[in-house]
């Protein structure tokens, strides 16, 4: 399957609020820190990642037009996983590297003010959070933005219980603004937003 970039506004515009109306049926979400989030771009999203239903219900809640990355190799799916990130177009990264060619594209999205949003695990396998790559520290330290860590708990439950015709109970937490400073190198910005997430985090997912 091959996807596009971030689609127009309008088409995310329309997708964003399809996301609300699902996410109300599906999910019984709890929000906090909705007040952390910049109100204009750019910034970087850093969400802990358990699920590849995680982009559709963070983006319930965040719903302004953002640029999501996704792992390359996702592209192996079917359309059954992978449908809703082609209709909404993202940038595909190299999680062993990170491309020029990536940087590029997601450089050229920040300079029009739109949020980014990057999984720092690179992935939803594997218990607990899995360790953190730099790609967000970098991208945060290179053009002086915010990183707001976002902790999501239940989405792993939410394809389980529409089975059962259930909603499952997702938590969404947007945390504090992590802005670097002039000593802070990937690595010790990538230590902030692992430490925030963990802060953040119910046990079971830390």
């Amino acid at each position: 399957m091959k996807f596009s970039g971030p689609r127009n506004k309008t088409i995310r515009n329309a997708l964003g609020w399809i996301s609300v109306i699902v996410c109300f049926f599906i999910t019984n979400r709890t929000t906090k820190g909705k007040e952390n989030l910049p109100k204009n771009g750019p910034y970087i999203l850093a969400p802990n990642h358990i699920s590849l239903l995680d982009p559709f219900v963070l983006h319930s809640k965040h719903n302004r037009p953002t640029t999501y990355l996704m792992a390359e190799d996702l592209e192996d799916l079917g359309w059954k996983e992978l449908w809703l990130p082609w209709l909404y177009g993202v940038l595909l990264v190299n999680r062993k590297n990170l491309k020029p060619s990536t940087i590029k594209a997601t450089q050229k999205q920040i300079e029009k003010n739109e949020p980014i949003c990057i999984f720092p695990e690179g992935t939803s396998l594997g218990e607990g959070l899995k360790p953190l790559k730099d790609g967000a520290a970098y991208l945060a330290i290179k053009n002086k933005i915010l990183i707001i860590p976002v902790s999501l708990s239940g989405t792993e439950k939410i394809a389980p219980k529409l089975k059962k015709l259930q909603r499952a109970k997702v938590d969404i937490c947007f945390g504090s603004p992590i802005l670097s400073t002039g000593e802070d190198t990937p690595k010790t910005v990538t230590t902030k937003i692992e430490r925030a997430l963990k802060k953040m985090l119910p046990e079971k997912y830390q």
